[in-house]
């Protein structure tokens, strides 16, 4: 009996080791095992086998990280073979896993969609419960139409509860058109309100009249404004009439609402039909004038006088007009624009006092503008040309640490290592562009499908990270249209990232390098690649309003004639050929300029007649004054642009 009792010990302690040790096989190698099988079961589900996607998706373990992403897909399969209630029990194990990761939410709402397609009641909960737990998401939103059509198929027969039953049904529709005006389902709300025959607020109306609007629908547009007042909806009213390109009335409307009703009216409307406004004449300048004859007293008056300043091309008379904007509106939104115009003014007089005293004051009231750095940068050349060198030291160092991807980090930079040269990089370490972050929010989730390139469940699960939405963009090959997504997004952000930031690839990638690294005779490389960037965005079918073309955006005569003239093969693929061209052309701008490359630069894009003439009309002492003098406008913000990118292609590839 003892024997037993202690073989029988024996047996528990084995089968409790082996079970130990099953369960920790399981755990770690739940994640190799869940990678490979969500791997397979991918690429069949992008071939459309839907049924035996099914299948691999069901073989990724439980303790895997991407269990819930291969029950997501189960559950697309399952809708894809119209077997909607077993994709119903495949999101309903997401959701009640109690997880907090990005999956959730549109698991749900999936869900309910569903149900909804089902007639199930529960689809309601749903929907509701979506609006509470994430009422910021667009899953939100789309809730708000579907509870109203739900309210709307519950209608009960007791007139008072039917009448309630409404109200909340227009209440949702009215929500939805209000957050998503150019939503899948505006249209749909607004025919089922129309349905409803019920007399709609100034407001409502005037948020039907806007989807329309957004929609492209400009007559339905109209219909519905013409139920508002004028008071309240001029600037909708004029933008209306542009679109419907009835110029006359649109700027009677613009006429009246700005002298009469813009003070009650948000800032970018106003700007927004200045704009249409002063488009609308055959000059900019017969424009801005006829505004100004208007004599505005309220928003908008001082955007009229910034659009005027611009457009005087006397120095010391537009000085004089920025100072008076000022000076009127020294707390609007075109003041700090304007202070910085005194500012660089008077610094191009050498009045180096004056001109510190203003920058002292940008500062202060200004600490983080467009002009920031550019102020930064001058109140640096001011300390050093009154011999305050660790002032002037202290300020270089600043521009680059506060705005490290300006023009003015780069020029910072000379200013304090001048043993560098003017362009201190001269060959870049190519890196490939990657996911933009190391980690996300749900335990890594995102990182995970990324890797396994499941690009349209990350592109689903992060609709509001533009940096990822670039990402995917990039992948698909969009170069173009991905890289001006993440500059924007960089844009937006308060506070720059480091140079290591993976965001930074996307925003500067390096496309065509080899070919430009192979023709670019005596030419930097770097500079190729950053006018490649700034003129085309890489895309090598792009085409100028001017019928420049191709990557470096060569006007065709010249194109033909350094091909012919330099026996370029007729052989070669349209891409190198263009970037050949484009190297040889810039080579030959670099040797008639004294082989400087801001001047180089400055030809490309004003031409060379222009820039020999600016060594004579031009009084400057140094490359910054000669650059903040450029007669054109967009020469002098194009060649800050290509030497920023020149700057950031240098620190990122570096």
């Amino acid at each position: 009996m003892r024997r037993r009792r202690k073989y029988d010990l024996y047996l528990v302690i084995i089968l409790f080791f082996v079970t130990i040790c099953y369960f920790l096989y399981n755990y770690t190698s739940g994640e190799s095992r869940g990678v490979t099988n969500y791997s397979d079961a991918l690429k069949v589900y992008k071939t459309g086998q839907w049924e035996e996607a099914y299948q691999k998706f069901g073989k990724v373990p439980y303790t895997s990280g991407l269990k819930q992403a291969a029950l997501f897909r189960q559950a697309r399969c399952a809708t894809n073979l119209e077997k909607n209630e077993i994709a119903i029990k495949k999101y309903k194990k997401i959701v009640h896993s109690h997880s907090k990761t990005s999956i959730v939410p549109i698991s749900e709402y999936n869900m309910a969609n569903l149900m909804y397609e089902l007639q199930d009641k529960e689809s309601k909960s749903h929907f509701k419960n979506i609006i509470k737990k994430y009422p910021s998401s667009d899953y939100a939103i789309a809730s708000n139409y579907f509870l109203g059509m739900i309210e709307l198929s519950e209608l009960p027969q007791s007139p008072k509860r039917r009448e309630k039953a409404i109200e909340r049904a227009r209440n949702y529709f009215i929500t939805y058109i209000d957050k998503a005006p150019d939503g899948r389902y505006s249209i749909n709300s607004i025919n089922e309100l129309n349905k409803l025959n019920i007399k709609l607020t100034n407001y409502e109306n005037l948020l039907i009249s806007k989807s329309y609007y957004i929609n492209g629908e400009y007559d339905k547009a109209k219909e519905f404004l013409n139920k508002t007042t004028l008071a309240e909806s001029w600037s909708d009213f004029a933008k209306n009439e542009y679109k419907l390109k009835n110029v006359q009335k649109a700027r009677e409307y613009s006429e009246k609402g700005l002298k009469e009703f813009a003070y009650n009216t948000a800032s970018s409307d106003v700007y927004e039909i200045i704009d249409s406004y002063v488009s609308s004449f055959p000059t900019r300048k017969e424009g801005i004038q006829k505004l100004i004859s208007l004599n505005l007293k309220s928003t908008g008056a001082d955007y009229v006088s910034y659009l005027n300043c611009k457009e005087v091309v006397n120095s010391d008379v537009k000085e004089a007009c920025y100072r008076t904007l000022y000076e009127s509106y020294p707390n609007g939104q075109f003041s700090a624009d304007a202070l910085y115009n005194v500012f660089i003014s008077k610094y191009l007089q050498k009045k180096y006092y004056d001109a510190q005293r203003l920058g002292f004051l940008h500062l202060k009231k200004f600490p983080n503008v467009k002009s920031s750095p550019a102020v930064t940068y001058y109140m640096a050349k001011i300390a050093f040309k009154l011999k305050h060198y660790e002032s002037a030291n202290s300020y270089f160092k600043q521009t680059i640490s506060k705005y490290p991807d300006s023009y003015y980090a780069f020029r910072a930079h000379y200013n304090l290592y001048k043993d560098d040269g003017f362009l201190p990089f001269l060959e870049l370490n190519e890196k490939t562009v990657v996911f933009p972050y190391k980690k996300s929010l749900d335990n890594n989730l995102v990182v995970k499908l990324a890797y396994l390139k499941d690009y349209d469940l990350v592109e689903e699960l992060c609709k509001k990270d533009k940096f990822i939405q670039s990402w995917i963009l990039y992948e698909k090959g969009n170069y173009t249209v991905s890289a001006v997504l993440a500059r924007n997004s960089m844009e937006e952000l308060s506070e720059k990232p480091s140079y290591e930031d993976l965001r930074w690839r996307l925003v500067y990638p390096l496309h065509y390098y080899d070919t430009v690294k192979k023709v670019k005779g005596a030419n930097n490389p770097i500079i190729l690649e950053s006018i490649i960037k700034e003129e085309s965005h890489f895309n090598p079918y792009a085409k100028s309003f001017a019928g420049a073309s191709g990557l470096m955006q060569l006007m065709p005569n010249t194109y033909t004639e350094v091909i012919k003239n330099n026996n370029i093969s007729q052989d070669l693929p349209y891409e190198v050929a263009n970037i050949t061209a484009g190297s040889i052309y810039y080579a030959g701008l670099k040797k008639s300029l004294v082989n400087r490359d801001l001047y180089a630069i400055s030809a490309y894009n004003g031409g060379i007649g222009s820039v020999m003439s600016w060594f004579t009309k031009l009084i400057y002492n140094d490359t910054d004054e000669f650059v903040e003098q450029i007669p054109y406008p967009e020469t002098k913000n194009y060649v800050k642009k290509v030497l920023r990118t020149y700057w950031m292609y240098g620190n990122i590839y570096q």
